[in-house]
Formats: C-alpha cells, sequence, structure tokens
C-alpha cells in the first residue's frame, strides 16, 4: 500500500510545483505590471491609473527649443523643475511662452522631469479679449473711425 501512495505523490508533486511557479509568475507580473505601467503606458491609461499625482504649477522661466525636445524651466512651489517634453513639441513651443503660468502633472516632485503631462497654461496679461484691427471686438472702433459718436443703423 505504500508503493501506490508513493506513486500518487510522485505523480502530485509535479503538479503542485508548475502550479507553484505559475503563482508566483503571476505575482511578479502583477507587481513589475503595477510599478511599470504608469510609467511607459501612462497615456494610455485611464486617469485613475496613470499614477501622476502631483501638480506643479508656476512661472516659466526658460524655454530651449532643440531640434526634437523641448526644455521649459518651470519655478514651482518647491523650486525649479527642469521639464523636457519629446511628445507634442511644436505644439508645446507655440503655446507656451516664458512668463506664461503652466500646470503640469508628474508622479512625485523632481528637478528634471522627462514628459509630465501637460495640463494647462494661463497666458500672460489676458484678461479681456484684444480688439480686432477692423473694429470687430465691440464696433466702437468704427464709430471712432467715421467721427460720429456711436454707431447707429441709418434710418432712411
Amino acid at each position: 500500500m505504500n508503493d501506490a501512495s508513493l506513486d500518487l505523490d510522485e505523480v502530485t508533486a509535479p503538479k503542485k510545483r508548475a502550479g507553484l511557479l505559475l503563482f508566483l509568475l503571476g505575482l511578479l507580473l502583477g507587481i513589475a505590471g503595477a510599478l511599470l505601467a504608469p510609467r511607459y503606458l501612462g497615456d494610455y491609461l485611464p486617469g485613475g491609473l496613470r499614477g501622476r499625482n502631483e501638480t506643479i504649477e508656476g512661472p516659466v522661466l526658460g524655454k530651449r527649443l532643440e531640434e526634437n525636445r523641448l526644455l521649459l524651466t518651470v519655478q514651482g512651489q518647491q523650486g525649479a523643475v527642469l521639464a523636457t517634453f519629446r511628445k507634442q513639441v511644436a505644439e508645446i513651443d507655440l503655446l507656451v511662452a516664458v512668463g506664461d503660468t503652466v500646470t503640469l502633472g508628474v508622479s512625485r516632485y523632481e528637478p528634471f522631469v522627462e514628459d509630465p503631462s501637460f495640463r494647462g497654461v494661463r497666458k500672460i496679461g489676458v484678461g479681456s479679449l484684444p480688439e480686432s484691427p477692423t473694429g470687430g471686438a465691440g464696433g466702437a472702433s468704427g464709430a471712432s473711425e467715421t467721427g460720429g459718436g456711436t454707431a447707429t443703423p441709418d434710418s432712411s
């Protein structure tokens, strides 16, 4: 009878080892995915899974456009940050000027940040809409060009 139980243990032992190895492999993949997915797949993940928890908001102190990247120096609350953008370089370059206030999303504060999420920009001195040169912003400039006091439609 001992021989039969020995044979049964020999048959089930490799299955137990295979199950344990499969479990450990899944555990390692899960841990690696949780740590690395936000870094490499952050742009493709939903907002809650991106891992970008902190925002850096402040004025742009410097801007430098190179061949395939844009460098922005931003003065945040904890200190200056050098943000390097390799994606949407032309768009961000067109949107941001020195002195504008930008909001960047990062996982934690670091002095050198690669491709942070660009969350917003506030332009310098933008409080009202600028007047167009043809007087389309309110019609007041058209009245001053003709010399009349107010612009009224002709009743004749």
